[in-house]
């Protein structure tokens, strides 16, 4: 009974020895080593707190290593890392200078991190890896709580400690940073990427059907096959993009970000030709040009622009005429222009808003100029039914051209709203964003059932592709026809009807 009792006393005794131990090793590990500094030397008062080296220590952030005392400076101070620059760390009088905002995150100032006692500078052997991405000097902007805040093409991150690093740049004796940058949430990607593949067949289709039919090769039609066939381009490569197809700063993410931008600045200009053919065409202004030159003058402008706005951000982006605030700096955060507003509202969202407001201009007065005529010859066009007809076809025409600048035109000057009052930071407002690029992934859809599956659209594909079938029909009535006559003839030579075997005369 003793000895059973002194057994159950040692096995308790090993289970507190083991307990504690445990308590220890979990409190050794209350930081790691680089972020620790010994504190046995500091000053302790009574409620615990240390103070070493000007820095105070509550019980919570330090901890007792054998005899001696280790402090948490990371759970004090911000720190931030230091990396590839042994000869920085071994010089007593050094500065590490970058861009500090205030507590709001606004008004940065140049200040020296090594001497600020809102800053620990650690040292060590942490190099940039391949995995990381670097920053000049420029834009490295550290937050108040020693955050790196960083503008890339998926919107703001803030990087703590643990994933950014300062480095020395000997060729302008400035600090650089490299970060590490975090895989973006997959959903949206997934969402822009499916929304784009759903709709490339529809606008793929929308092109074959329009191409293969040469009752639609007039100007309206042409106009539509080349706004159908940049935006098609445009949703295949965006759609390659969102599913990080490319190599980041790659060759081929540099030639779809150029191509990109090209193809959907070509689908604005020719959403704006349509808008402005049908305002030519309702302003009577007809028969001074032939139809393949009113074709070539617009192929020249919806084409030629987008062709001189993509020159002017190749020279701008390898040229030093602008600042770096003002370059696109295309394929530098991803697969497309810098994701800065000033940047995108220059280069992409100012051309935008400028030629939605000539389509609504376009659209509001042809609209007034068909409500007046409308009022002016209700009774000249009862007794010309060929003018009736065509000016019922040219509003058919408006009417359909409207609605697809109402889907279009609408939801781009939603998105400019929102890219407007859109904070990257807020979560609903960027969900807000992606609703609305959702619905312009799937445009393709709503553009081939208004252009495509219609009824004078399906008869001339009937009419095309049935043209064997009717071709049989043909040959079988003409041979019934010719049968029929000689039974005729047969009857006027005074056979009787009645004696004639059905049978025999299909011999």
């Amino acid at each position: 009974m003793v000895r059973t009792l002194a057994s159950k006393v040692t096995m308790l005794q090993w289970f507190v020895v083991m307990l504690l131990c445990c308590v220890k090793a979990t409190t050794v590990n209350l930081c790691p080593e680089q972020e620790s500094v010994d504190i046995t030397n500091g000053t302790m008062d009574e409620a615990g707190h240390v103070e070493y080296n000007g820095v105070v220590y509550n019980s919570s952030q330090y901890f007792q290593d054998g005899n001696e005392r280790i402090g948490c400076v990371c759970l004090v101070r911000h720190c931030i890392h230091v990396c590839e620059t042994e000869e920085w760390a071994s010089d007593e009088s050094r500065q590490l200078f970058a861009n500090v905002s205030d507590p709001d995150g606004k008004n940065y100032q140049r200040v020296d991190l090594a001497a600020d006692h809102r800053y620990y500078v650690i040292t060590g052997k942490r190099n940039c890896s391949e995995d990381w991405s670097p920053i000049d000097h420029y834009d490295v902007n550290i937050t108040s709580k020693g955050e790196l805040q960083v503008h890339t093409y998926f919107g703001e991150i803030i990087n703590n400690y643990h994933q950014f690093c300062m480095f020395w740049n000997v060729d302008t004796e400035e600090f650089d940073a490299c970060f590490f940058l975090p895989e973006p949430s997959d959903l949206p990607h997934r969402l822009y990427a499916s929304g784009f593949l759903v709709s490339l067949p529809f606008l793929v289709a929308t092109l074959v059907v329009y191409t293969i039919l040469p009752e639609l090769h007039n100007v309206p039609g042409m106009s539509l096959m080349c706004y159908v066939a940049s935006l098609a381009v445009s949703y295949l490569l965006l759609a390659l993009a969102r599913m990080d197809v490319y190599d980041y700063q790659s060759v081929m993410c540099l030639t779809t970000a150029y191509t990109v931008y090209f193809t959907l600045m070509a689908s604005f200009f020719w959403l704006n030709i349509m808008s402005f053919d049908i305002y030519w065409t309702f302003a009577g202004s007809r028969g001074w040009m032939t139809e393949r030159q009113k074709f070539s003058y617009y192929s020249l402008y919806a084409w030629g622009t987008p062709l001189l706005f993509l020159s002017l951000i190749l020279l701008f982006d390898h040229t030093e005429l602008l600042s770096y605030d003002l370059r696109p700096n295309v394929g530098e955060e991803g697969c497309f222009l810098k994701d800065e507003k000033l940047t995108q509202f220059l280069y992409v969202y100012l051309p935008l808003l400028l030629l939605i407001s000539a389509n609504i201009f376009f659209f509001a007065s042809t609209a007034i100029r068909i409500y007046k005529t409308e009022q002016a010859n209700v009774v000249m066009m009862k007794g010309n039914s060929r003018r009736h007809t065509k000016a019922q076809h040219d509003r058919n025409r408006f009417g359909l051209y409207l609605r697809l600048f109402t889907i279009m035109g609408v939801t781009w000057s939603l998105e400019i709203i929102s890219w407007l009052a859109t904070d990257s930071n807020e979560y609903f407002s960027s969900w807000i964003v992606y609703v609305l690029d959702f619905c312009n992934c799937l445009v393709g859809i709503i553009i081939f059932f208004m252009f495509v599956w219609k009824q004078r659209v399906k008869k001339l594909l009937v009419q095309r592709f049935g043209k064997s079938k009717g071709a049989m029909e043909t040959s079988y009535n003409t041979n019934t026809l010719r049968n029929t006559k000689s039974t005729d003839e047969i009857s006027a030579n005074s056979i009787p009807i009645t004696n004639i075997n059905p049978d025999q005369e299909c011999v």
